[in-house]
């Protein structure tokens, strides 16, 4: 086997030269990463295999939120909302500062499909299900009180206001903190690196063949045990899989039906609280969530096709203007404010019969051809999913042991002020970043100040070339990696506008 990466962090343990790894797990977001610390920590030998940076899919565009789904009581699907909020509960303990209580607005109006009975008695659930782990209660408001609290809310045909309490996160930043906590317990994490093959080897093992996309290199493992946990693209490893370890025998039949969810990041635009909104034009459940300096805004539902073509994670001009007007019906005063940035993740749906908006939440282990495959799921339930997969490892590896998962707290963020160059350093050290973007849009918040990020840009890129040995052209093309894709988004934002 070769050895791992030379920009790799020494942080990150290496797979022994001569030996198997125990497991081997394809997809570095949250679930893969998931998986990657419960067996790390118990005891397993594992080696995650991304294709980019970590979280750098569907984990990093979610709509920040740990929550239990408050739309999901209205589908009757309780045990997955009290399921949720036990976890919400339990990952904001582990990673308090990267998941933090905050208050929710929902803004009743005359003529409301749900009317504020309905609301409180919904509310009144999510407490009850929430149970010792429930956060603030609920409470009902006047539309006196809701304009005090907001005071940027349409007035005409407001009622008054529910108020109740979420978990706001970092996604990509709690998924890094997942990483670090793996490989602390010894867990190998080869970003950029993308499986090509994989083929039967001895004692019912199996051969990775993969590439390192930064530097070319080819990369060979050998595991006991192998997971899929690449998110939306699940039903595309599955054909690799089974083309490669089943040859002749029929593809295997899609489980996903994915969607994709666009979000808008605004300046701030209310007064600390988040919002829940209804919007007009369809009835979807939208969100005005509080981020560090900003606000996100969404999100949207488009069916896409398993596995998901490469315009599928682009924003429509159409999305955008949806986002912007249901924002505007809410917020008047947002109509004028042009967004900073729009971001697109793909959901990783269960095939279902119910219309995409209804699509269950849950998910589904499947074990065909001696690989076990990880599909559905929401990013709250991480923890659970973990487990799930763990109990077909241990089966497959003949684990007698108990697999016991921890509440730990999982390692922070530097707690110390830092510059770009210490950013960058630490990123590095101690994140597993190896690109520019890395560092701006998934390790620190650069991403969401008003420039985007540019200014700073060139000190973490100076900071990351000294460190990693970059040349002065490899410094020029992340410069302009990262430029090229904010002024991708920038020219949809502003062709959406146009259109308006």
């Amino acid at each position: 086997m070769e050895s791992v990466h030379p920009q790799i962090p020494s942080s990150e343990p290496a797979p022994p030269e001569s030996a198997p790894v125990d497991l081997a797990i394809v997809g570095g977001g949250i679930v893969g990463l998931g998986v990657a610390r419960l067996a790390a920590r118990n005891g397993l030998r594992v080696a995650v295999l991304e294709r980019g940076d970590l979280a750098s899919g569907t984990s990093s565009v979610s709509s920040h939120m740990l929550h239990g789904g408050l739309r999901y009581l209205e589908q009757a699907r309780f045990a997955l909302v009290h399921e949720a909020l036990e976890e919400r509960s339990a990952v904001s303990r582990m990673a308090p500062g990267l998941a933090r209580p905050r208050r929710f607005l929902i803004p009743l109006y005359k003529g409301d499909r749900v009317p504020p009975w309905k609301m409180r008695l919904g509310l009144q659930l999510y407490d009850w299900l929430a149970g010792r782990h429930g956060l603030a209660p609920h409470a009902m408001t006047r539309a006196p009180e809701a304009l005090g609290l907001e005071p940027d809310l349409a007035p005409d045909g407001l009622v008054g206001a529910a108020l109740y309490s979420d978990a706001v996160m970092d996604d990509a930043r709690l998924a890094i903190a997942v990483a670090r906590d793996a490989a602390a317990h010894g867990a190998s994490l080869l970003t950029y690196t993308e499986l090509v093959a994989i083929r039967p080897a001895e004692a019912g093992t199996f051969e990775l063949i993969a590439r390192d996309s930064v530097d070319g290199r080819p990369l060979s493992l050998t595991a006991r045990a192998v997971v899929n946990a690449t998110g939306p693209w699940t039903d595309a490893l599955r054909r690799l899989f089974a083309r490669s370890l089943t040859p002749g025998a029929p593809e295997p039949t899609p489980v996903l039906r994915p969607s994709r969810g666009v979000h808008l990041i605004y300046p701030p635009l209310t007064r600390g609280h988040g919002l829940l909104l209804t919007a007009r034009r369809d009835g979807r459940v939208l969100f005005v969530v509080p981020l560090e300096n900003a606000a996100l805004v969404g999100t949207t539902e488009v069916e896409v096709p398993s596995p998901p073509p490469e315009y599928a994670t682009r924003p429509s001009v159409d999305e955008v203007r949806y986002l912007r007007e249901e924002l505007a019906r809410a917020l008047p005063g947002a109509a004028d404010v042009l967004p900073l940035a729009a971001i697109a993740g793909i959901r990783p749906l269960l095939g279902s019969d119910d219309a995409v908006g209804q699509a269950s939440r849950e998910h589904r282990v499947l074990e065909e051809s001696g690989i076990i495959s990880i599909a559905g799921g929401k990013y709250t339930t991480f923890r659970v999913m973990a487990r799930d997969v763990m109990a077909a490892v241990a089966r497959r590896l003949k684990i007698q042991k108990p697999i016991e998962d921890s509440e730990a707290p999982l390692p922070a963020p530097s707690q110390a002020p830092l510059d770009a160059a210490g950013l960058a350093t630490f990123a590095i050290e101690h994140e597993f970043a190896r690109r520019l973007e890395d560092v701006l849009r998934r390790r620190s918040a650069l991403w969401l100040a008003p420039d985007r990020g540019r200014v700073a840009a060139r000190e973490v890129a100076e900071a990351m070339a000294r460190r990693l040995g970059w040349s002065e052209q490899r410094t020029r093309e992340e410069l302009q990696s990262v430029d090229a894709a904010r002024w991708e988004e920038e020219s949809l934002l502003q062709r959406a506008k146009e259109v308006a």
